[in-house]
């Protein structure tokens, strides 16, 4: 069963189990708002019950944590060839001018994207049993994106450890009403701005390291141990050496930027976009560590099906994106089958702001710049529960 909500997000229940171990059961119970109206009082919602890790693990068919090396290579064997092929047809693409290279570049982008989806299991550990293998195949697919495979496992592995955590949560800027009105105007113009999507992976992200510290400098704040030091060093000379190559083939400097960075751009774009998407809405809630909890974090988590084959050439890593958040082992050949798994756990919960939450956005790009405009920053919905400012105002509004 599947409730919707106005803006047509489902919220049928599934939360995936990931590879963290959580408490048997959690509570939850709201208090009223302390903020957008302090005189405003909200009925105290109903004590929920969140699902523990395990029933979602029993609820996911034992073979989708089983990894196949040879379907792993397969799909890195077939992402650089489509990426090969696409230089192969670059003279078809400019045939038509702008409008063939601009759409070269978005497909480059879009199996760019792909490729950096296997080399994410490859951080995960789900591309196989060998986690050296899965590191080497890690640098094989993240190198040539510019992308460090070690720092990313890093960081991003945090991600995974407290989402929708607003301290520790560092994958996604959680900007809150304090933050807000201290904010130069140029910081509050930049995510409204279409271009930042271009920006915001290379240099924002990975080079200047905001939020979670730069992931090419070793003595950046990400990296608290010697031996991280050195990883992230080995994966940025990776990336450099990379990056020559394609210089030493484009044969000028011309041509390694119209022919490698440009297209790598986009492929950081589609990488912005998608990651956004999966944790930013009009419903989704962000915790202080009084109220997070691993599920209740993870319930907060939106699969979005882009359509036009986007989501199966991407791995299905936009539309199987909760279940990965549960259970990140989980090869991404298998996400759809263990997303039947989730939802069936959380089905009674669909009423509730626990529920899985699933979107068909065929309006994926146009939905990434409305939300950087709409969704600027977060205010308290109770105490300990934070959601966006235009959300609530929305809400109260309606009564």
């Amino acid at each position: 069963m599947v409730a919707h909500s106005s803006d047509g997000l489902s919220a049928t229940a599934p939360v995936t189990g990931g590879d963290v171990l959580v408490d048997a059961r959690v509570s939850i119970e709201e208090k009223p708002p302390r903020s957008l109206d302090s005189t405003q009082q909200a009925t105290e919602e109903e004590r929920v019950q969140l699902p523990t890790v395990d029933a979602f693990r029993r609820a996911i068919p034992p073979h989708c944590f089983e990894r196949d090396l040879t379907r792993s290579l397969r799909y890195l064997v077939q992402d650089f060839a489509a990426l090969a092929f696409l230089y192969f047809a670059l003279p078809v693409f400019e045939y038509f001018g702008l409008f063939g290279y601009l759409a070269w570049n978005v497909l480059m982008g879009v199996f760019g994207f792909a490729l950096f989806v296997v080399g994410h299991d490859c951080l995960h550990g789900s591309f196989s049993d060998n986690q050296v293998l899965n590191d080497i195949i890690g640098h094989i697919a993240f190198s040539p994106l510019f992308s460090p495979y070690f720092p990313w496992q890093k960081s991003h592995k945090l991600h995974h450890a407290f989402t929708n955590h607003i301290d520790k949560d560092h994958g996604h800027v959680w900007i809150q009403d304090k933050d807000w009105e201290k904010m130069p105007t140029w910081k509050k113009l930049f995510n409204p701005m279409p271009f930042s999507g271009w920006l915001k992976w290379f240099p924002v992200y990975t080079l200047f390291g905001f939020c979670d510290g730069s992931h090419f400098w070793p003595y950046s704040s990400l990296f608290v141990r010697d031996s991280e030091r050195v990883q992230c060093v080995i994966s940025g000379v990776c990336c450099v050496a990379c990056a020559y190559v394609a210089l030493a083939i484009a044969g000028s400097y011309s041509n390694w930027f119209w022919y490698y960075w440009v297209p790598l751009s986009f492929f950081g774009c589609m990488l912005v976009i998608v990651t956004y998407l999966q944790h930013a809405d009009e419903v989704a809630e962000v915790y202080e560590a009084d109220e997070w909890s691993f599920v209740r974090g993870q319930t907060q988590t939106i699969d979005r099906f882009y359509g036009f084959g986007l989501d199966e050439t991407m791995h299905h890593i936009t539309d199987g994106h909760v279940a990965h958040h549960f259970f990140n082992k989980i090869p991404h050949y298998h996400l759809i089958e263990a997303t039947e798994g989730v939802k069936k756990v959380l089905e009674p919960l669909f009423e509730t702001q626990y529920g899985y939450k699933y979107q068909v956005n065929y309006d994926f790009f146009v939905r990434f710049l409305w939300f950087n405009i709409k969704l600027d920053y977060l205010v308290h919905k109770t105490k300990g529960i934070l959601q966006f400012r235009t959300t609530l105002e929305e809400k109260a509004k309606a009564k």
